[in-house]
């Protein structure tokens, strides 16, 4: 064997071997975070529902098919919405610094998928945390041309929501994915991440 190609070859096992720690990682901070919440932050499984409810509302408006609300991805998602929280910050980065290609990783548990995608808001405007209130971060999406692209996609089928209430602030998190790709392991197709800021 080529020694350059032996060591290109060693040199991709080490960064996938460290991907896949990373993720793993990642996945066990999530679900201890999910497990002992934070002081002052509330989950709202409401909240999910009524963004879950606003995004079919907005698809079907468009003649898109609507997605099919999962808990597969709602550690995840409301794992980050947490981080949002807690780092004060709008965004895909995690409070540890992982992306969102990391973070899907480690929930999907080695299986691929070809597409996957994030929105993110948070609505700190004053008043109760209610189905107005979600209907305001909702609109922040819509009204963002690629959040709105994001959650239009006719190519993904499912979506998890997360959402999360500090005092009267509202963060929230939806992901959307498609089917597993038929090859695992090594495939050839293109997988497409699209993350919304």
């Amino acid at each position: 064997m080529n020694m350059r190609f032996a060591g290109l070859v060693l040199s991709a096992l080490v960064l996938f071997a460290g991907l896949v720690q990373a993720a793993s990682s990642y996945k066990a901070y999530g679900v201890a975070l999910n497990s002992n919440l934070p002081a002052g932050i509330k989950v709202r499984p409401d909240m999910e529902a009524e963004l879950n409810r606003l995004v079919n509302a907005a698809r079907k408006a468009k003649g898109r098919a609507a997605l099919e609300p999962s808990p597969l991805f709602t550690v995840m998602a409301r794992t980050q919405a947490i981080d949002m929280v807690l780092t004060d910050k709008v965004g895909h980065n995690s409070a540890r610094g992982e992306g969102f290609p990391t973070r899907f990783a480690a929930f999907a548990d080695g299986v691929k998928y070809s597409m996957n995608g994030e929105n993110a808001a948070r609505d700190r405007q004053s008043g109760g945390v209610d189905n107005k209130k979600a209907a305001r971060l909702f609109e922040q999406w819509i009204k963002s041309s690629s959040h709105y692209r994001n959650l239009l996609n006719p190519g993904y089928l499912h979506v998890s929501t997360g959402a999360v209430q500090k005092g009267n602030h509202l963060y929230a998190i939806q992901i959307f994915w498609a089917e597993p790709l038929k090859c695992q392991g090594f495939c050839t197709g293109e997988i497409k991440t699209f993350k919304i800021e």
